[in-house]
């Protein structure tokens, strides 16, 4: 049989002038296959597109180009500065416990805690400037690792834009676990998909994860949830196959 050749479009480069984070940021856009300005399209957010950009954008661009998924904008939210900003951009607490349950006084407000200025940056600025430059629908999905799946898994506790929420091996250590206790206090949330991924080390980590699955399961009239635990995979490998297969598990539109 003979094979169809697709090519990638350019990757292109916006920039915003944050009044929420006061200072310039940017943000990069791929286009699926034979994109037409006629036609609305699905976006898939990336938090750490430093590093998850471009697995993402080839992924998503063949699966869309095959028909296995809708074809989707692919926006890729870089944080500037990985060994300061980034915690500030996805924590919204100090926290007193590290990933193995050790106790620590080092978050402070110089590497941690400003997401609420972030999260008003992400969908007050960077999405109107998206529907602004692009023709976009309201099926939006985020791809959110380690800390991006604990700023994922925060947003639950409000009317955040998203349809689809993954959260792959998800912090949800930080803070001892802020954000189970913040969705096992909240009575009614926005209807949504999760597809959550995990892997065991350490102990830890893995059972604060599993204290967060026990609060999903507890609010199943609002979240379809799948869930992939990788007995055989790290912190940072579990991310390429957690995409692969979440992304066609997940991506139609929610069911209103």
């Amino acid at each position: 049989m003979a094979q169809e050749t697709i090519c990638l479009s350019p990757a292109h480069s916006h920039k915003i002038d944050s009044k929420y984070l006061n200072e310039t940021r940017e943000y990069w856009v791929a286009l699926p296959l034979n994109y037409s300005d006629s036609v609305s399209y699905p976006v898939i957010f990336v938090l750490d597109a430093e590093w998850r950009f471009e697995l993402v954008r080839q992924i998503a661009f063949d699966l869309g180009g095959h028909q296995k998924i809708e074809k989707s904008i692919i926006v890729g939210i870089p944080h500037v500065e990985v060994e300061h900003k980034r915690g500030q951009d996805l924590t919204f607490s100090h926290s007193q416990v590290e990933f193995d349950g050790e106790k620590v006084d080092w978050y402070n407000e110089q590497n941690s805690g400003s997401a609420e200025k972030f999260y008003n940056y992400l969908t007050k600025e960077l999405m109107p400037d998206l529907s602004k430059n692009y023709l976009i629908n309201n099926h939006h999905t985020l791809i959110g690792h380690s800390y991006g799946g604990y700023f994922g898994a925060y947003l639950l506790g409000r009317a955040h834009p998203f349809e689809i929420l993954h959260l792959y091996d998800p912090s949800i250590w930080y803070s001892d676990g802020e954000v189970t206790e913040k969705l096992k206090g909240n009575s009614s949330i926005k209807p949504v998909k999760i597809h959550l991924t995990y892997q065991p080390k350490p102990e830890f980590h893995k059972r604060k994860i599993e204290e967060f699955i026990e609060a999903l399961k507890g609010k199943n009239e609002f979240i379809d949830l799948s869930i992939a635990f990788y007995e055989h995979e790290n912190h940072f490998s579990i991310f390429l196959d957690s995409f692969y297969k979440g992304i066609q598990l997940t991506n139609q539109p929610l069911k209103k």
